[in-house]
């Protein structure tokens, strides 16, 4: 075992695989992986994502390039506000984004909900405190799963 990076390996697959409309990687990925599928994987329609990424730049490689992308779920990865935030409009023409232990925080949440009325932004913490407020919440703090989807209604 090398503990290196499988970045080049995933890149070649997305790159020879033209017609690729899934796809789900983990662990020992950069962000480079994810430029090699925001350039290649134009087909990709759904992407599983864990354990992967450096910073929110990976995210927005797939957010930018992916055009037909449909479904992205992240999980156990270093993605953020920053990500989720850059481009608010890409969501409505995807079926769902799901995150789960990333860097999203509850202030992050609820900006994008404040400024997407055609989006379902629903916040899911494992430990939440039941007796506390939503008013109360800490905007800093991170959220355990975010589950964003287009709604009926528009």
């Amino acid at each position: 075992i090398t503990f290196q990076s499988l970045d080049e390996g995933f890149g070649a697959i997305v790159q020879a695989c033209k017609g690729l409309r899934r796809l789900s990687v983990s662990g020992l990925l950069t962000d480079q992986v994810f430029l090699y599928i925001g350039m290649y994987a134009e087909q990709l329609e759904m992407l599983s994502i864990a354990f992967a990424g450096d910073t929110d730049k990976g995210m927005l490689y797939v957010l930018n390039g992916c055009k037909k992308m449909r479904k992205l779920e992240i999980r156990d990865s270093p993605f953020g506000n920053a990500a989720l935030l850059a481009d608010v409009g890409r969501y409505e023409t995807m079926r769902s984004l799901w995150m789960s232990s990333c860097e999203v925080t509850f202030g992050g949440c609820k900006r994008l909900a404040q400024n997407s009325p055609r989006l379902n932004v629903e916040i899911i913490n494992e430990n939440e405190n039941n007796g506390m407020e939503q008013n109360e919440e800490d905007e800093r703090e991170k959220v355990d799963k975010l589950y964003l989807y287009r709604t009926v209604v528009g």
